[in-house]
């Protein structure tokens, strides 16, 4: 809990002539770790750092890995929100975690107005606070850094604004906003943009409202995008995110399902544990006149990954086969795909032995071989199973048509049962 000092919040003023006389945040954090003889670091809100001071001996391992590796540290991104510091308004302590490696932070929230712009934090592995003479310097340095911050925090704002537009306009279904952004999406982006990649990520989160877990998503694409050396665009919504990434060089088809499954990871491990995200990937680069058609396959592709176990947590439109077209229908059409014998034969079929049968040997082509080993079974066991089948459905398993009605109906019923069993959640 944030303490409850007497001391007001940190709010925006013109600092007196002669005091802190910098505009420089790195500066302002290294005075004051000087003073102080602590080491102190600048974040923002998300727990990225802004800026930190040289080490005191007081250092703490969660410290020097956040150093090391630019970004936040999941487990310590969780530890210090639990505190809820995104609501103080006054400073106050976040707990020291042995686990993490994290010492006691006096921590001061920077604000302008009603927005958090950053958190001055500083170890207090002693936990013995602050003076009054100290924690005044303290509180000193958080006012003159928020002039600085507010600037910044500004350009990044609009900055992710403007990308947001970008990618909003190339996906309109107006022409006229299409063809605009597209010749302002150099500009936009900041460097050629010949073609994108483009991404759909669900995010699943019991309990917890739409604002919070935007700003996790925020964050955790932020933190993909300085990993990746990325140039990221991104929309969230009602637990969906759009993203789109344009990289210096055209990337394989492996490299770019390895950066759709770095950038889960990134959002997965910021956002709450009770939580659930999957994407989908359109794993062919996009121009930016086919952006839309590239969105419509990523987000069959996210829905297959949160349905399907087989590919949960993170499916491709290519890996998708039939369920690419499945994925499309409404729920009374999946049910008219499935043939009505099919659909008495899996019901009658109480311990699953035929349905199992039936679906292997379709998976496998009609390999009577390949699908006596993948059940571990005598060849003429097999044909005993086929030929019960063929009697129920009253269909011959040699005809090819029929194994192509018979595949697509098991596939469907594979889906509507997705649907149930997500139904029932």
């Amino acid at each position: 809990m944030a303490l409850r000092m007497h001391f007001p919040v940190v709010r925006h003023h013109l600092l007196r002539s002669g005091v802190l006389p910098t505009h420089d945040l790195q500066d302002l954090a290294d005075r004051l770790a000087a003073r102080l003889q602590r080491s102190v670091t600048v974040t923002d809100p998300e727990i990225r750092i802004l800026a930190t001071s040289a080490h005191y001996g007081d250092e703490d391992e969660a410290r020097v890995r956040a150093v090391l590796a630019r970004v936040a540290l999941p487990e310590v991104y969780r530890h210090i929100h639990s505190f809820g510091v995104r609501d103080w308004r006054e400073p106050g302590t976040v707990a020291a975690a042995p686990e993490l490696g994290f010492e006691q932070r006096f921590v001061i929230p920077i604000r302008q107005g009603r927005t958090l712009l950053a958190l001055l934090m500083i170890i207090d592995r002693a936990e013995s606070g602050l003076t009054d003479v100290e924690l005044d310097a303290a509180m000193q340095t958080a006012r003159a850094m928020v002039g600085i911050l507010d600037r910044n925090q500004a350009d990044q704002r609009r900055c992710r604004e403007q990308r947001s537009k970008l990618l909003s306009d190339l996906l309109s279904d107006h022409d006229a906003a299409r063809e605009h952004a597209r010749s302002q999406a150099a500009h936009i982006m900041g460097g050629p943009v010949e073609q994108a990649v483009v991404m759909t990520m669900k995010i699943r989160s019991p309990g917890l409202c739409g604002a919070e877990v935007g700003l996790e998503v925020d964050a955790g694409l932020a933190n993909a995008g300085l990993r990746e050396g990325a140039r990221l665009a991104h929309l969230y919504q009602d637990g969906i995110a759009t993203i789109c990434s344009v990289t210096e060089h055209p990337s394989s088809m492996e490299g770019i399902r390895e950066q759709g499954r770095r950038i889960l990871e990134s959002v997965s491990s910021l956002v709450s544990e009770r939580s659930c995200c999957t994407l989908g990937l359109c794993d062919t680069p996009a121009p930016l006149s086919m952006m839309r058609t590239a969105r419509k396959k990523s987000r069959l592709a996210a829905e297959a990954a949160t349905l399907l176990p087989q590919f949960r947590p993170f499916a491709t439109y290519s890996d998708l086969g039939v369920f690419s077209v499945l994925l499309r229908l409404q729920r009374e059409d999946l049910e008219e795909v499935v043939p009505s014998n099919l659909r008495r034969l899996l019901e009658d079929d109480s311990h699953g032995v035929l349905g199992e049968t039936l679906t292997l040997y379709l998976a496998s082509g009609g390999s009577i071989p390949v699908t006596a080993q993948r059940l571990r079974l005598h060849r003429t066991s097999l044909y005993y199973r086929l030929n019960q089948i063929e009697m129920q459905l009253e269909m011959s398993l040699h005809d090819g048509e029929v194994r192509q009605v018979l595949h697509l109906g098991l596939k469907a019923m594979e889906l509507l049962d997705a649907y149930t069993r997500l139904q029932d959640r």
